[in-house]
C-alpha cells in the first residue's frame, strides 16, 4: 500500500498458502430468497386495499414480481433523484382492454436507449394477484399526471415518489406480518420469485431472459 517492494509475496510457499486459504474460505454472498405466489396471497390477506399507501405498495409488489423488474426500474433511490427516463411513469403503463403494456426505455442492460422493452401484463379477474386490478385501484385512490412516477405516496397535501428505502421497509414489514423472517428477503426477491414462477409455468427460458 505504500508502494514499497515486498518480495515475500512472490515466494512459492506464500502463494500456495494464499491459494489454499482462498479455496477453504470462499466468499459466498448471501442471496435473498425468492418471493412465492403463496407468500403474495398471504400478503394480500393482510393488505388494506382501501389505504392509499398500502394499495400502492401492493401494486408495486405485483409489478416487481410479474415484470421481473429491477428496483432501479420501478423506484428511485430518493425522492429528489427520480429520473423520468429510468423509472416507471404512469404514461408508460398503457392500458388496452384487459392488457397493460409496460414500457421500459432504460435498464441495467439497456443503458444507451438502444432498444425499448415492452412487457405485457394480462388481467386475471379470478386471481387475487391480478396486477391490473391493483394498478387500477392505485390510480383510483392516487390519481396523477402521466409523467408522474408510477408509484406515489400522499404526504402533507402532495404526492411524493415511493423510494427504494420505502420499498425495502414495506417488504420487511409485510414479510414479518405473514410470519416469515424479513432478513431473508429483499427487493430482489420479487425478481427472483417472478423468474422462478415463470420457469415453473413453462415459460421458455429464452423469453424469461429477454
Amino acid at each position: 500500500m505504500l508502494d514499497k517492494p515486498f518480495v515475500h509475496l512472490d515466494e512459492f510457499s506464500v502463494k500456495l498458502l494464499l491459494k489454499g486459504i482462498t479455496r477453504e474460505k470462499q466468499h459466498l454472498p448471501q442471496q435473498a430468497l425468492a418471493i412465492t405466489v403463496d407468500m403474495l396471497l398471504d400478503i394480500n390477506r393482510v393488505i388494506n386495499h382501501d389505504d392509499p399507501k398500502q394499495c400502492t405498495i401492493w401494486c408495486l409488489f405485483l409489478f416487481a414480481f410479474f415484470l421481473m423488474a429491477r428496483k432501479s426500474n420501478l423506484v428511485p433511490d430518493s425522492k429528489m433523484s427520480f429520473d423520468i427516463d429510468k423509472q416507471l411513469t404512469r404514461n408508460k403503463v398503457i392500458l388496452e382492454g384487459n392488457i397493460a403494456i409496460v414500457i421500459f426505455n432504460w435498464s441495467k442492460t439497456i443503458q444507451m436507449g438502444n432498444r425499448i422493452l415492452k412487457i405485457p401484463l394480462i388481467e386475471n379477474t379470478s386471481s387475487a394477484l391480478c396486477p391490473l386490478r391493483a394498478y387500477r385501484n392505485m390510480c383510483k385512490l392516487i390519481p396523477a399526471a402521466g409523467d408522474s412516477p408510477a408509484f406515489l405516496f400522499p404526504s402533507k397535501h402532495k404526492l411524493v415518489p415511493v423510494t427504494y428505502t420505502d420499498f425495502q421497509r414495506y417488504i420487511k414489514e409485510f414479510i414479518s406480518k405473514i410470519g416469515r423472517n424479513p432478513r431473508l428477503f429483499s427487493t430482489h426477491s420479487f425478481r427472483r420469485g417472478g423468474a422462478t414462477f415463470a420457469f415453473e409455468s413453462k415459460v421458455p427460458a429464452e423469453l424469461i431472459q429477454v
